[in-house]
């Protein structure tokens, strides 16, 4: 079991960009993102792909540059070492105040926290009623509030053990993960076990964590994404970040915007892009300072 966007083909296409990355005098676009396998690079990926097929004369292909730590693409924006970067919802909560230099183009795709419970271990479907739950790192601020709240809490870390997840079920009393709505390998896996329940997180808990980490939003999720999900679930949602300078090119921030927002209605779009919404950004429009284009864009 995956959850992740990796492969091979990645390996060789980021040896490839960092070999073109060297060559003196290519001129490139170039946007930071996490490293491969994940999320946001697979996003940055989709872009070079979408920007290269409507790309003008005068413009420059884009190139996708992994960098692991958010901070360190903020400071690569500053300096100049690159033209974008795609950060984490806790860095933009934490860092994008503090230089009017760097400027959001758009928020991105908001990432689900899922918390699955075992109804065969569990008399009440609540994270708070699980003495024992599967963390995947991207949760561990999530981890580190139901730990606080639950006095016999025993959480159980993700590791190579857990591959098997989808064939062998789950063996704790519950699992939580951040991701994009849906996660393919959690459908599988709650189509396969009917006694594994995507479930609403208590008010309490949300309280709590949102103090913690104000960067999480409340979020409802419409029943039918997984199944067996057959009411909304309430929870949180973080959201991914679009970051460039204020110097960058108003004309070519708004080919960006129309591009990314106008792929949900193409057909069989990638999923990620699939998740954009214009209307996410005016959540964030007192919150974060936008690309002046993209203020016009979004309309705020």
């Amino acid at each position: 079991m995956m959850f992740q966007f990796a492969g091979k083909t990645r390996i060789l296409s980021l040896f490839f960009v960092f070999v073109l990355w060297t060559l003196p005098g290519f001129p490139q676009t170039v946007l930071l993102t996490d490293h491969p396998g994940t999320g946001s690079y697979e996003f940055g990926q989709e872009m070079a792909r979408l920007f290269g097929e409507a790309l003008s004369e005068n413009e420059y292909p884009l190139t996708v540059r992994p960098w692991s730590e958010s901070s360190e693409r903020l400071s690569m924006l500053r300096n100049r070492q690159a033209d974008m970067a795609i950060i984490d919802a806790q860095s933009a909560h934490s860092d994008l105040g503090k230089d009017l230099r760097l400027r959001v183009v758009s928020v991105l795709w908001p990432n689900f926290l899922h918390a699955v419970v075992n109804r065969l271990t569990l008399a009440q479907p609540s994270i708070l009623s699980a003495r024992s739950m599967l963390i995947h790192p991207n949760a561990m601020h999530a981890a580190q509030i139901w730990t606080s709240m639950v006095p016999e809490a025993e959480p159980v870390w993700w590791d190579q053990q857990v591959r098997d997840l989808q064939n062998l079920g789950l063996v704790q009393d519950g699992l939580l993960i951040t991701a994009p709505v849906p996660v393919m390998e959690l459908r599988q896996m709650l189509g396969r076990f009917e006694t594994l329940k995507l479930a609403s997180l208590e008010p309490s808990f949300i309280l709590r964590l949102r103090q913690n980490s104000p960067w999480w939003k409340k979020w409802k999720l419409a029943k039918g994404f997984y199944p067996g999900q057959t009411e909304t679930v309430l929870g949180l949602a973080s959201f991914s970040v679009l970051v460039a300078r204020i110097d960058f090119p108003p004309d070519l921030t708004e080919k960006w915007l129309k591009l990314l927002y106008s792929q949900k209605n193409k057909i069989n779009p990638h999923f990620l892009l699939r998740n954009l919404d214009t209307k996410y950004n005016s959540l964030f429009k007192d919150t974060y300072h936008f690309h002046p284009k993209s203020r016009a864009f979004f309309k705020f």
